[in-house]
């Protein structure tokens, strides 16, 4: 064989053995190694965590607030002077025009303010509120329809706020109205003398002594008042202090009082409904 084409021979094969690898003596064709690739997708759990909102405390409660007369009870006495069923063979007028205080501070005014306050204290616990009245704008309404705003909502406990006027010397001091057992309302006396009870020794805290003058450690049966004879729900009416005493007065005016005397009242509605 030519000597050129020997080198040309001898040259391919050189090129063929510098691509192959000897196993056992068997040229084996090298490829590169591939490792298998494991794709893991991350592994979710759904959560089984359910957020729950804690039931508040007068969750399904419902409680009516009466702010004692109003505004324009003055203004309109032929209306509230009209003779009303005050019930239990009781009548009396519609409504008063309330009392005041030696300087002209209004009752009227006083119960509304407290009885707002209220209406949000037991609306953030949970409670339904129904209110007699929202302003000061109007007269009345008459102690019939006091009563039927609580009884037509089926209220688990009633209350009405009012402030006193005694003229006598030295007479200060909160008292609790209960009703009287008359068979028309008897299911609801029991109840309300344990509110009324709950709400005399919750109310001491707001500094206002109990009365010196009416009731008894801060508690009077009342046969005589419509708001309580015609209730079919719980009831009690809470004199927070006498207007006409000037210690009492200067209390009952001012915004920390109402403010206290509202707590006191939402403390003992917490009490009774728990």
């Amino acid at each position: 064989m030519p000597s050129r084409l020997l080198a040309v021979v001898a040259l391919l094969v050189g090129l063929v053995v510098s691509g192959c690898s000897q196993s056992n003596g068997i040229a084996v064709e090298q490829s590169p190694t591939t490792e298998p690739t494991t794709t893991s997708e991350p592994t979710t759990t759904p959560s089984s965590t359910t957020t729950t909102m804690a039931r508040l405390p007068l969750s399904g409660k419902v409680i009516a607030i009466d702010a004692g007369h109003n505004g324009g009870n003055a203004a309109h006495s032929a209306e509230i002077n009209q003779l009303v069923d005050a019930g239990n063979g009781v009548t009396k007028a519609c409504d008063t025009s309330g009392t005041a205080s030696n300087d002209g501070y209004p009752e009227y005014e006083f119960t509304l303010s407290v009885a707002k306050d209220l209406q949000s204290l037991l609306e953030a616990q949970g409670a339904t509120v129904v209110m007699v009245r929202n302003d000061s704008s109007g007269w009345g309404p008459c102690i019939t329809q006091r009563a039927k705003v609580g009884n037509d909502a089926n209220a688990d406990i009633a209350i009405s706020i009012h402030g006193d006027g005694d003229n006598s010397a030295g007479s200060r001091g909160f008292h609790v109205l209960v009703p009287q057992s008359k068979s028309a309302n008897s299911t609801i006396v029991a109840p309300s003398n344990r509110f009324g009870t709950l709400l005399r020794d919750s109310f001491l805290t707001t500094g206002m002594p109990v009365s010196n003058y009416l009731g008894t450690n801060g508690i009077m049966p009342r046969g005589d008042l419509g708001g309580l004879n015609l209730s079919s729900v719980p009831k009690v009416f809470i004199e927070c202090g006498n207007m006409r005493n000037a210690t009492d007065a200067s209390m009952m005016r001012s915004a920390a009082f109402q403010r206290s005397a509202s707590a006191a009242i939402e403390s003992a509605v917490l009490q009774f409904l728990s």
